[in-house]
């Protein structure tokens, strides 16, 4: 039997997520950078039996001289193409809430261009 607060929980995530994303839109961007980077298990929502990790990546990026940093994962992919991929200081294009910027999210559409993997939206 599944656990319906587990179902309820990842519904909540997935709407807020998907808030975000709507939102991110039509905030501006930065150029941020990544300064570390992890190879993890996969998501549940992402895992498969053949893309069993993900690359999490930490950045920072600047606004109006104050540093703000966040962290983007990449779709599921397998162990030796994460393991090869996750190295290097690519920048990444930064999405933030100019009222808050700590409020801040890596889009796939906006870095499809500058990392040799795809990213994965969190949802």
């Amino acid at each position: 039997m599944s656990n319906p607060l587990g179902f309820i929980r990842t519904q909540l995530h997935r709407h807020t997520v998907h808030k975000l994303i709507e939102q991110a839109h039509a905030w501006p961007t930065a150029t941020g950078e990544v300064n570390h980077w992890q190879v993890t298990a996969a998501d549940e929502s992402e895992l498969t039996g053949a893309t069993p990790n993900q690359i999490e990546a930490r950045f920072h990026f600047s606004v109006n001289g104050e540093y703000y940093g966040g962290y983007f994962r990449s779709v599921a992919m397998g162990v030796h193409q994460s393991e090869t991929l996750a190295k290097g200081a690519p920048t990444v294009k930064v999405r933030y809430d100019p009222t808050s910027p700590d409020t801040n999210i890596v889009l796939p559409e906006d870095n499809a261009e500058n990392l040799p993997f795809r990213i994965s939206t969190g949802a």
